[in-house]
């Protein structure tokens, strides 16, 4: 009987083009499958072992693309489920954040006396616009 040195790959079955068909074909049924709402669920209800799934994301990361794929599916998904009412807004939200989506930040930095204004460089400006951004400013402190 042969004997196998630590770290041989002679028992591996997993290739890269196996795990990007494998993906592809996860992506396939997930997109095709209204009850899939997790990626947990995808890869289980595909009848992959989580275990192997783990494994092919870590040993290919091509992989990350298909994966990016069933993540906007599910998020697609979730999000219509919402705006329909056929699921519940705020779970509903939460699971689309665990997926991945996030929110807009839009942050004024203005302040009521003006203080978080963005200060502007002035060191190439003209004179005459300088005259003229002192009279602004005299205008709007009278």
């Amino acid at each position: 009987m042969p004997v196998f040195e630590k770290g041989n790959k002679a028992a591996e079955k997993w290739t890269e083009e196996d795990a990007v068909k494998a993906f592809e074909d996860m992506l396939d049924f997930t997109m095709n499958n209204d009850q899939v709402l997790s990626v947990q669920q995808a890869y289980i209800d595909y009848g992959m072992h989580p275990a192997t799934y783990y494994y092919l994301t870590d040993k290919f990361p091509v992989l990350e693309s298909v994966k990016n794929g069933i993540n906007d599916i599910l998020i697609s998904r979730v999000n219509s489920g919402c705006l329909k009412g056929d699921l519940v807004a705020t779970p509903g939200i939460w699971r689309m954040k665990q997926l991945g989506e996030r929110d807009e930040k839009a942050i004024d930095h203005k302040s009521s006396d003006g203080s978080m204004t963005p200060k502007a460089d002035l060191s190439k400006a003209s004179t005459e616009t300088l005259k003229q951004l002192q009279k602004e400013i005299d205008a709007d402190q009278s």
